[in-house]
């Protein structure tokens, strides 16, 4: 528990108090950006360096880190290892399908889940995937032979969380499950109302935290739940969030962002954000914010509803129907600024030393001030940036650009 402990504190400098670095045995990496808050910033001896690598396929997940290595996955069905320092492949392992899960790392392994849009069936509730069915795979860190399998019924595509030996995550079969992170065998299963579709496990005090989704005909469509870890027992149902949309938890509250569709067919990209913060422990409503009605677009990802990052009392949400960037004050949802961008943000952002850096699908990557939202800087890139979020290490940002990983120098930015 004190290494777990340790490893949080390094990774989330807003909710630890004091700065550490990264030494010692091989850290966790347990769940989206490496946990509640998504503020993916590790303070490790790694020098800034510079490199950009080709992967030649699709970018959709964010990265896993470990210390030694960097994961992240593609569609082209590959997880891959890099070392950080020159972005030289260790090593890759492969799916059975489209990778766009965070790896997960613990225990000396790394779990990645299988996916496809798919809708197989419909009879009030969706069901995603398809008929061979997914998996979800334990790799094992040191040089990717494959430990174990789990076949799902419903797709994989969402990150799992890990926790105390057990690997959670949520399917697009209406189910959670919770399994032996050692051997892959199921602890529990658990019914849920809807699919998993992108939205990632978060698991916090011995809750995890998903959103599903019942279909586009369906009010309301997308449930926000809270499941017991140890039981898979349902604590508290929700009737907010989008099922594409990771929560952030942060000082008691769960943040989510529901998405209202406009009416479908021609004006189908036709929509409107809303950012909602939930009572941690009822689901109690506590405040939102409604956005106003924009275009969805499908440029980088057809996300609609993006995680927020906390940090420092702040809660920093993408409303892309109206391309905007929104400062919050996370316990009472006053708006401290609002930063319209080129195009939709589909990812988290970070905050680092006063700076809010984000790729937007318009290609542009920002570098902004925390307090105010002004611009500080702002790189064209060729491609968009996708959901893939960032992450830094040492003096180096990671990120990528629909297929391609880039290590950038912090003061370059």
């Amino acid at each position: 528990m004190l290494k777990r402990s340790l490893a949080f504190c390094i990774i989330f400098l807003a909710g630890c108090g004091k700065v550490l670095h990264a030494t010692g045995p091989p850290m966790e990496w347990p769940m989206y950006q490496g946990g509640l808050t998504h503020n993916a910033v590790l303070l490790a001896r790694l020098p800034a360096v510079q490199w950009t690598i080709d992967v030649h396929s699709k970018v959709n997940g964010g990265f896993g880190y470990d210390g030694t290595r960097l994961y992240f996955v593609d569609f082209a069905h590959e997880l891959v290892a890099v070392d950080p320092r020159t972005g030289n492949r260790e090593w890759i392992a492969m799916g059975d399908d489209v990778l766009m899960s965070t790896p997960i790392v613990a225990g000396g392994l790394v779990f990645i889940g299988s996916g496809t849009n798919t809708i197989l069936k419909y009879t009030g509730n969706e069901f995603w995937g398809r008929r061979a069915g997914n998996h979800w795979y334990a790799f094992r860190a040191a040089d990717g032979a494959l430990v174990w399998s789990y076949r799902t019924a419903g797709e994989a595509m969402p990150s799992a969380a890990y926790a105390n030996g057990r690997l959670i995550f949520a399917t697009g079969g209406n189910t959670a499950t919770a399994l032996d992170a050692r051997t892959g065998k199921v602890i529990w299963k658990t019914k849920i109302p809807g699919v998993a579709t992108m939205g990632s496990v978060m698991i916090d005090r011995g809750t995890a935290f998903v959103v599903t989704t019942k279909g586009k005909d369906q009010k309301p469509r997308d449930h926000t739940l809270a499941l017991s870890v140890r039981t898979g027992r349902v604590k508290w149902i929700a009737p907010y969030g989008d099922a594409d949309g990771t929560p952030t938890v942060a000082d008691g509250l769960v943040y989510v962002e529901d998405v209202y569709d406009g009416p479908f067919g021609p004006t189908e990209a036709i929509g409107t954000n809303a950012v909602r913060a939930l009572d941690e422990k009822t689901g109690t409503l506590r405040w939102s914010y409604l956005g106003g009605e924009g275009e969805f677009t499908a440029v980088g990802s057809n996300e609609r509803g993006i995680a927020g990052t906390y940090a420092n009392g702040v809660l920093y949400e993408s409303v892309p129907s109206q391309n905007d960037l929104i400062a919050f004050a996370a316990r009472t949802g006053h708006v401290l600024w609002k930063r319209p961008m080129r195009g939709p943000i589909k990812m988290s952002p970070l905050v680092y030393r006063g700076s809010v850096y984000v790729g937007d699908s318009a290609g542009v990557l920002y570098k902004l001030d925390a307090r105010t939202g002004a611009v500080r800087s702002a790189w064209p890139y060729a491609k968009p940036f996708t959901t893939a979020p960032p992450l830094i290490v040492g003096g180096t940002l990671f990120i990528a650009d629909t297929d391609q990983i880039h290590a950038i120098p912090l003061n370059k930015i």
